[in-house]
């Protein structure tokens, strides 16, 4: 679906927050429910309140031990709800946008972005990845990864497959994986 409709400036467009940083729009339009309608099909209403937790997993498991090396941060999260603890979910991943990762903005886009309050009535886990910025060489082994924005590599700084399923920072089929053959990657959080 494509939207054109909406005065809006660089950021994620929601109903609630501030434009500006966190790059987060009050435009009275819920892209959230759009995308996730897009990609899943009709929805169901969203939940009126939380009803599942925010956790935190180590990133470092799906990038050979080196999270950092690929300008990811150590930490990423994931909203489940809590009928997901006895029932299968489907698993969405919400990329933050440049300069809108955790050491930038907090909390801000795991919490506001609009994709938790759809989670629970939707069967949804949301996984929130992050990346972390990145000057140059650093890391052992040594790499070089120029990315002061913390964006999601989007030219090539992994490598020629950085936009393909086995791309470095390409997690989900890792997360499917370990989920099945082991115990799960996230740790409970707060």
């Amino acid at each position: 679906m494509w939207v054109d409709n909406v005065v809006a400036g660089h950021g994620i467009i929601m109903g609630s927050a501030a434009t500006g940083s966190p790059y987060i729009s009050d435009c009275h339009f819920d892209a959230a429910a759009q995308l996730l309608e897009q990609i899943h099909g009709p929805l169901r209403s969203p939940a009126t309140g939380e009803s599942g937790r925010l956790i935190a997993f180590d990133q470092n498991e799906f990038a050979s031990g080196d999270a950092y090396s690929i300008s990811l941060a150590a930490t990423g999260y994931a909203y489940v709800p809590s009928a997901c603890d006895t029932m299968r979910c489907r698993v969405h991943i919400a990329f933050h946008g440049c300069l809108q990762n955790a050491a930038a903005v907090g909390m801000a886009f795991v919490r506001d972005a609009g994709y938790n309050r759809w989670a629970p009535s939707n069967a949804l886990i949301v996984l929130y990845p992050q990346t972390v910025a990145r000057y140059g060489v650093g890391g052992w082994p040594a790499s070089c990864v120029l990315n002061p924005n913390a964006c999601w590599d989007w030219w090539r700084y992994t490598g020629p497959t950085y936009h393909a399923r086995d791309g470095a920072q390409a997690m989900l089929e890792r997360f499917a994986g370990h989920r099945r053959t082991a115990r799960p990657p996230i740790a409970r959080h707060g």
